[in-house]
C-alpha cells in the first residue's frame, strides 16, 4: 500500500483512483463495507482503490475538550488498511485552515491530487466547511466534472449502525468481546515494552510493561485474556490494565504476563490483542492473596485460549 502525506499536484504516471474519505478510526465493519465497495468499483474501472484520511481527528482540532481517544493510532490504521487490500492511503493533516475549506474548494483539491474516476461515501457523509458538501452537492459536482458518486449504507448489528463511537464506548466499558464483533477482529494496540517497577517479577509473574500511545483508547481497568505477538509469534497472556491498588499505585499501566514465555522483551515492539475481560481490578488484603488470584487468572487464560487459533490482526 502506498502512503502519501497531504494533497497536492498529481504525480505524472499515477494510476486513476476510486476514492473514499473519512477518519476510519478503528476500521470497523462499516468502514470495511466502504472499502469493499471502493475496491469493487476500482476493479471495474481499472483503477486503484484509495482513501483520504485525516490526522489528527478533526474534533481534536475544532473541539479539543471533546477530542476522542483513538481506536487506532495512525500507524495501526495503516496496518489494518494494508491488510484490507487498499492500494493508496493519503493522510491529510487536519488544521483549522483545512476546516475552513469550502466544499467546492475541497473537491477541486481532490481533482488536482487524484485522477478521480469515482467517489464512494457513507450514507451520512459530508465534507467542507460546516459540512456544506453533502451527498446532493457531491453528486452535482461529480456530474459537472465527470465522475460518479456511490453511496454505501451503514452496516447494522443489533439494530444499531456500527460506528467508531459505538466501538469506543464498548472498549471503554471493558467489553472487548463486543468491540471485536463490530471490528470483526480483536481490539489491539501496538506498544513498546518498557522498564517498570518489576512488581510482577517479585510476585513470581514477570510482566511486560507496555508503553501505550497517549491518545489510545484503553479498556476499563481490569484483568484481561490477551494474545501478545512477539517477532511474529502469538503468546497467550494474562494482562492487568489499571493502577495496582494493592500497592497504592496511582498511574495507569498495562502489564502483560506471557504464559510459557522466557526471554528479554525490554525495548521490543509487540502487538497486544484483547480477547476477554476476566474480572475487575481490586485491592487485596495481602500480597499472598494477590499472588493466589494472579495464579487463578493465569489458569483461566490458559483454559480460555487453549486450542484457540491466534488472531490474524
Amino acid at each position: 500500500m502506498r502512503v502519501d502525506s497531504g494533497l497536492g499536484a498529481r504525480v505524472e504516471g499515477d494510476a486513476p483512483v476510486v476514492l473514499t474519505i473519512g477518519n476510519f478510526d478503528g476500521v470497523h465493519l462499516g468502514h470495511v463495507a466502504l472499502l469493499d465497495a471502493v475496491r469493487s468499483t476500482a476493479a471495474s474501472l481499472a483503477a486503484q482503490s484509495g482513501l483520504l484520511t485525516f490526522d489528527p481527528h478533526p474534533r481534536c482540532v475544532l473541539d479539543p475538550a471533546h477530542c476522542p481517544q483513538s481506536l487506532t493510532t495512525l500507524a495501526e490504521k495503516e496496518s489494518v488498511l494494508a491488510a484490507c487490500g487498499l492500494d493508496r492511503l493519503t493522510v491529510l493533516r487536519f488544521t483549522r485552515e483545512v476546516s475552513s475549506w469550502g466544499a467546492e474548494q475541497f473537491c477541486d483539491m481532490l481533482r488536482e491530487s487524484f485522477d478521480l474516476r469515482a467517489l464512494v461515501v457513507g450514507h451520512d457523509f459530508a465534507l467542507g466547511h460546516k459540512r456544506q458538501g453533502d451527498i446532493a452537492f457531491l453528486r452535482d459536482y461529480g456530474e459537472r466534472h465527470g465522475f460518479p458518486v456511490e453511496v454505501v449504507d451503514g452496516v447494522r448489528l443489533g439494530g444499531e449502525v456500527v460506528s467508531s463511537s459505538g466501538v469506543r464506548s464498548l472498549v471503554a466499558a471493558g467489553d472487548v468481546g463486543g468491540a471485536a464483533l463490530l471490528l470483526e477482529r480483536l481490539y489491539f494496540m501496538d506498544a513498546v515494552v518498557e522498564h517498570g517497577e518489576q512488581v510482577g517479577r517479585h510476585l513470581g509473574f514477570p510482566t511486560a510493561n507496555l508503553s501505550i500511545a497517549a491518545e489510545k483508547c484503553l479498556p476499563a481497568p481490569g484483568v484481561y485474556a490477551m494474545w501478545v505477538r512477539v517477532d511474529g509469534e502469538w503468546h497467550a497472556a494474562a494482562t492487568n490494565v489499571g493502577y495496582r491498588p494493592t500497592f497504592g499505585g496511582d498511574r495507569l499501566t498495562v502489564e502483560a504476563f506471557l504464559l510459557d514465555f522466557s526471554g528479554d522483551l525490554y525495548g521490543r515492539s509487540v502487538r497486544a490483542a484483547f480477547v476477554a475481560r476476566l474480572r475487575e481490578e481490586r485491592a487485596y488484603g495481602s500480597v499472598d492473596e494477590l499472588v493466589a488470584q494472579i495464579g487463578r487468572d493465569v489458569e483461566q487464560v490458559r483454559s480460555l485460549l487453549a486450542g484457540v487459533t491466534a488472531p490474524g490482526v
